[in-house]
């Protein structure tokens, strides 16, 4: 042990924090300085008198969770019969029974009781060794000066639990989550700002790991949310089963989470991950459905990747961000995420203002008949040139508008546009033959009201005019809706086509259903398939299919003529692909094709 003076004045700094919500915490690392032990706790008696929970529990260098164990067999059970109660070696062979000694390896043990200043029992203040305990002179004083501050600290949370119990009840509120009993993001943000004040004094790091559930929301919204509520619980105790000592987890709200990992490494925290990933690995069975659900996840370190709270939370959720598009679904943070989160919100603020503005365009791509070589109709595609960013391509710019929300109003902005191109050709004396085909996302599809709202903007052309191109993936999403919506459109004497056919998954029995007309056979498919055998067969398996539905086909990304040759060996109907044209704007369109 050190220095009596020495000794005194932590003991000093540690009491100073009376009165605080972590007085207690700061007591057991002082007196662990001060005895050398590696494990030091304060326990509270419970009512059944044979029984304490931990209110503190410092062990090798951080605080353990809260944990309850009973007295029998156990050092502590002496503890509440003595003034200071000592062992000082062969501690576990006298209590073989004991799990916390067992587990720790204790070797030695001191004691003392805690007792409220009107002198009744309320807990204990314990000090576990790994060696043979030899006690200084000045020890017990250190022992019964600590115990009686602590006894008092005990006494005036309890007595103030009973005079605002109300109070403690918003508490509870305040700080800890009613679905899943884990603290919130308000105690968690708490916590992390005192970590990290803590890591900086003793230059350790700590790690953050925020993780998001994947498919919950879509259960959440198909299953109810008294169920999500369940799942959720479930997790929340899958996860609680993982937290090691130097842990913390909260939940933050919706579907995430974040652990809180003190004085720890890179590889530790990989290994964190691994652990509450797996705990997701079984599935969660509730009336009487099973449910698959995994995790991305983000991390940072403190300091490396921020040296506040605020900034170390707000770079783990950039990591998320980043884990949520990465096929590992893991991302630890990096400096350049933070310089492409930048230029992700410019690319979105120009977006929108560029959608709002009309600052978007179309070009046209012309399909042509492979019987007679006429053409037969052309795909509107959405183009983006910025002032600054230059040419966007919609591989960015569309997956920014499902992002921001913004499908909706980019799609009903292409209809027009579409629209209005076709009056213009009109008026130009060149009527465009055949359809122009507008796509539409799967976003678009989430949307019961989506026939009427196509209806409703393309009034002015005759429906026959337009055709519209759903993905494959997309109408999967919701195919109940997907039947009524196609079923309405088609009524209505819109042409349907099912773009990028081959990629996704879709049921034959649906495929009868949907009210489509045309199959596009994906690029992938059509480039390869002069090379591949295996793309040849899924082509002309396609064609076949389409032949027997009484469908019409068209094959995309055409770019040679032996491709276009094959293809109408096969029965292809129709094409479209740099070897017949590439995509331009309506003026030249007009002046190639029309």
């Amino acid at each position: 042990m050190m220095a009596p003076e020495d000794a005194f004045r932590l003991l000093a700094d540690g009491l100073g924090k009376a009165g605080t919500p972590q007085a207690f915490d700061h007591l057991v690392e002082r007196i662990s300085t001060i005895f050398g032990g590696e494990h030091v706790l304060i326990g509270k008696l419970l009512s059944d008198e044979a029984t304490v929970r931990t209110v503190a529990f410092w062990s090798k260098g951080a605080l353990l969770p809260v944990s309850v164990y009973t007295l029998i067999g156990t050092p502590c059970e002496h503890v509440l019969n003595d003034e200071v109660c000592e062992f000082t070696a062969d501690v576990r062979q006298r209590f073989p029974d004991s799990a916390l000694l067992q587990e720790l390896e204790i070797e030695s043990y001191v004691g003392i009781p805690l007792r409220a200043p009107d002198g009744h029992l309320i807990g204990l203040l314990a000090v576990l060794f790994s060696r043979p305990l030899e006690l200084v002179s000045y020890a017990r004083e250190v022992l019964r000066i600590a115990a009686a501050q602590a006894g008092a600290e005990m006494a005036r949370r309890a007595e103030e639990e009973k005079r605002r119990s109300s109070d403690y009840q918003i508490q509870q509120l305040i700080y800890w989550d009613s679905i899943t009993g884990l603290p919130n993001r308000r105690c968690l943000m708490e916590r992390l700002e005192e970590a990290c004040e803590q890591a900086r004094l003793r230059d350790s790091c700590l790690g953050l790991l925020y993780l998001d559930l994947q498919r919950f929301r879509q259960i959440n919204d198909t299953q109810g949310h008294e169920l999500g509520d369940q799942i959720l619980a479930e997790i929340a105790s899958r996860f609680s089963t993982q937290v090691e000592p130097g842990e913390f987890i909260a939940r933050l709200g919706g579907d995430e989470f974040m652990v809180l990992l003190t004085d720890t490494r890179p590889a530790a925290m990989a290994h964190a991950i691994e652990r509450y990933r797996n705990s997701l690995l079984p599935p969660i069975q509730l009336a009487e459905r099973s449910f698959s659900i995994s995790a991305s996840v983000g991390a940072a370190m403190f300091p490396r990747d921020g040296d506040n709270a605020q900034s170390l939370f707000q770079h783990a959720s950039i990591a998320l961000n980043h884990a949520k598009r990465d096929n590992s679904r893991t991302r630890f943070f990096t400096s350049t995420m933070a310089d492409e989160l930048q230029q992700h919100e410019i690319l979105q603020l120009r977006f929108s203002d560029a959608l709002a503005k009309g600052k978007l365009s179309l070009a046209f791509q012309p399909q042509f008949s492979l019987k007679t070589g006429k053409l037969i109709g052309a795909e509107a595609l959405c183009r983006w040139h910025d002032e600054i960013l230059g040419h966007v391509s919609p591989g960015t710019f569309i997956p920014l508008a499902e992002e921001q929300g913004l499908i909706r109003p980019l799609g009903e902005w292409v209809l027009e546009a579409a629209c209005q191109q076709i009056i213009a050709w009109e008026r130009q004396g060149k009527p465009f033959p055949g359809r122009l085909c507008v796509n539409v996302s799967a976003q678009q599809m989430d949307d019961p009201r989506l026939a009427e709202h196509i209806q409703r903007i393309a009034t002015r052309v005759p429906p026959g005019k337009l055709g519209l191109e759903l993905t494959e993936s997309g109408l999967m999403r919701n195919p109940e809706q997907t039947v009524r919506i196609t079923r309405a459109l088609c009524k209505a004497g819109f042409s349907l086509a099912i773009d990028d056919f081959g990629t996704g998954y879709s049921s034959l029995t649906y495929l009868k259903r949907f009210a489509a007309d045309t199959l596009k056979i994906d690029m992938s498919f059509v480039q390869d398939m002069l090379k591949s055998s295996h793309d040849h067969a899924i082509v002309s398996t396609i064609i076949a299919m389409a032949q027997t539905l009484g469908m019409l086909t068209v094959a995309e990304g055409v770019e040679e003529a032996e491709q276009a040759e094959a293809l109408r060996a096969l029965g292809c109907t129709g094409v479209q692909g740099f070897h017949f044209g590439r995509p331009v704007d309506g003026k030249t369109f007009a002046e190639l094709w029309l």
